[in-house]
């Protein structure tokens, strides 16, 4: 039972388990449940099979402007901020809301972003990823693993997913 609840996002021991599961559609986390039990128990996806990789990331003293051509470029709404491989925040669209004067555009990231980041573990869940990103309200999350990123799962992969 505690295999299949953190499968789910919650935990327990070999005699009991507990997950508390939000917002998602109950057919989706009942049809998991018995892939779970059909499957001995390992879950049929993680975060790493969803994930992408290698990461488009920022330094935090590269310009505004210049992340805003990235963005544009690359069809992202956010990036991961990478000071020497370590995560030290994210930038999105929507910090830029607080860059509106023009000065600012010539700021470095690290006046902007966002600091406090939520990160996921590659053997998580779908369904734990899209509780993050519902809790943080969030569209992306850094996939680390020893302290570095390796990948990005996005509110769009999970939700596809589930």
């Amino acid at each position: 039972m505690g295999l299949i609840m953190r499968a789910l996002g919650g935990g327990g021991h070999p005699a009991a388990g507990s997950a508390l599961i939000k917002s998602v559609n109950p057919g989706a986390v009942e049809q998991m449940i018995v892939r779970l039990i059909n499957d001995d128990q390992q879950a049929a996806v993680q975060i790493s099979d969803l994930m992408s990789y290698p990461v488009v990331s920022v330094s935090p003293d590269i310009k505004m402007t210049q992340v805003q051509d990235i963005l544009s470029e690359k069809g992202h709404t956010g990036l991961p901020v990478l000071d020497e491989g370590r995560l030290v925040g994210i930038i999105s669209k929507r910090d830029f809301r607080k860059a509106k004067k023009k000065s600012a555009s010539n700021a470095p990231v690290r006046a902007f972003m966002t600091t406090n980041v939520a990160t996921i573990e590659p053997g998580t869940s779908p369904l734990q990823a899209a509780r993050l990103m519902i809790q943080h309200d969030i569209g992306r999350l850094p996939v680390t693993e020893n302290g570095l990123v390796i990948g990005i799962v996005t509110r769009s992969d999970t939700m596809r997913y589930l």
